[in-house]
């Protein structure tokens, strides 16, 4: 979103393709995170232009590390709305500053782009393309692709596509009762969106004539994370693109240190264990879920490779190795590697089946809940609540590793996934390139033609119903007049008798 986390590997996959075919590519990121790209083999192969937060740096990564009050607390909806609150209005600010720069600005415009690739979780992307006058390109790193591309002319009906941010998601194959709470949901959502979301910009979006949902679509191309190995499927319109996956890749040899450390595991194998890098230690709910997994995780036979950013305060079994940063996809791809537990992230999820490793997830927050929910519904995981005793976690690590059932799924969609001529990210490059040189308008949906009457029909039913009520008005007085005519010849007659 800003050069930070999972939002920013999904764009990196689809840029560095890119380079591959040619192309020069700039990344816009935060002062707060630039490091984080410059340092690394991105910043030889990206160019990098760096806005600057209108908050001290330090403020920025506290807004983020405020995430991390959210996992495995009890459930508080006031707490998560404030934090993502306080996020969606500080990135608000950050596109004021941004779009008030004039230096940037005028660096940006003088750079002669073909077009702008931005994630939708931060609509300044998209102002920046107006501001630009140059098209648009929207990269969505959410699930439910038909939910969220509706203004492009996809489908989403919530008789048979669970809204994607719910706590109660559900499959395809809903009950009367879940599709009246998933309309309802998907109602409430919209409204939401629209409220704490695209509202909130319209004090920018005024000075281009339009409002934030109508520069929100008029993005030509969607790439959209979603496959529909795992995925539900939907009707999607054609310039929406599924490049699901994008952070997968084959696996590599493991360090000499952690290799000998898989092998030892013998015939009981590996499980891997990661709830990504941004949760806080000192938190005394993720510190309390910790020490539990810890436990559990003595009383297995497997040995466990495990994420953990910092030092951790209690004891660590033998059979567990901790590490600051885990090559997923290496480790996913060892043929010693019997089960994932994680916290249900969209790009691990389609690593995970890339690679055909089952899965147990204990959503934190977000689209986890959703992810973890899918994986049940398409039989290669399990899920627990963040709330879950000691027991529970041992039972659901257990039958993930012993049911061959899991595993077998987790192969069947994984020959599913990989059967494609590319991959994601070159999928994704390939559009990109395509539509540069050809244009979107033979992919094109013209929506923007009808309003949300003549979209559904409702001028067209309307006049239906006044021809039938007028034709049938008109065939009512006609019997009647004939009645009247009839009923007057046999009373004359009557008289004339």
């Amino acid at each position: 979103m800003i050069g930070k986390g999972s939002h920013f590997y999904l764009s990196a996959a689809i840029s560095e393709q890119l380079v591959k075919r040619g192309y020069n590519v700039t990344y816009l990121v935060s002062n707060a995170f630039e490091d984080r790209i410059r340092d690394g083999q991105y910043g030889l192969m990206f160019h990098l232009e760096v806005f600057t937060h209108p908050i001290p740096v330090m403020e920025v990564h506290e807004m983020f590390n405020n995430l991390s009050q959210l996992a495995f607390s009890p459930p508080n909806p006031t707490k998560e709305f404030k934090i993502v609150e306080k996020l969606m209005e500080a990135r608000k600010h950050d596109c004021d500053t941004l779009l008030n720069d004039e230096k940037l600005i005028s660096r940006l415009r003088s750079s002669n782009f073909s077009v702008v690739l931005y994630d939708i979780t931060w609509l300044c992307g998209a102002i920046i393309a107006e501001e630009l006058g140059i098209p648009l390109f929207a990269l969505s790193p959410l699930p439910n692709p038909c939910m969220f591309t509706t203004s492009a002319g996809s489908v989403f009906n919530p008789s048979f596509l669970p809204v994607y941010y719910s706590t109660t998601p559900f499959s395809n194959r809903m009950t009367s009762y879940q599709r009246l709470i998933n309309t309802i949901n998907y109602v409430l959502t919209s409204i939401a969106s629209k409220i704490i979301v695209f509202d909130r910009y319209s004090d920018i979006t005024e000075r281009y004539g339009k409002s934030p949902g109508e520069i929100f679509a008029q993005a030509k191309l969607w790439l959209v994370n979603s496959d529909f190995a795992g995925e539900y499927p939907c009707a999607l319109s054609p310039n929406v693109i599924p490049v699901g996956g994008l952070t997968i890749q084959d696996p590599r040899p493991l360090p000499p240190d952690l290799e000998d450390f898989v092998q030892g595991s013998g015939h009981h194998g590996v499980i891997v264990c990661s709830f990504g890098s941004f949760l806080n230690m000192t938190d005394d709910h993720i510190l309390r879920a910790f020490t539990g997994f810890s436990r559990v995780f003595g009383r297995l036979p497997q040995r466990v490779v495990w994420q953990v950013a910092s030092e951790l305060s209690f004891s660590i079994p033998p059979n567990v190795k901790t590490l600051p940063w885990l090559p997923l996809n290496d480790l996913l791809g060892h043929p010693k590697t019997k089960a994932l537990f994680y916290h249900g992230g969209l790009n691990t999820y389609y690593e995970a089946i890339y690679h055909a490793v089952p899965t147990l997830t204990v959503p934190v927050c977000g689209d986890e809940m959703a992810n973890a929910m899918r994986s049940v519904h398409l039989g290669f995981g399990v899920t627990i609540s963040k709330d879950f005793t000691e027991d529970e976690l041992y039972i659901a690590l257990r039958t993930i590793i012993t049911n061959g059932s899991y595993s077998e799924t987790a192969s069947r969609l994984s020959g599913i996934f990989r059967d494609r001529p590319m991959r994601p990210a070159q999928r994704a490059a390939f559009w990109i390139d395509h539509v540069i040189k050809h244009s979107a308008d033979h992919l094109a949906i013209p929506l923007e033609n009808l309003n949300f009457f003549q979209y559904h029909l409702l001028d067209i039913i309307a006049l239906v119903i006044l021809i039938l009520g007028g034709a049938l008005y008109g065939v009512v007085k006609c019997v009647t007049v004939c009645c009247h005519l009839i009923c007057g010849f046999k009373s004359n007659e009557v008289k004339a008798d």
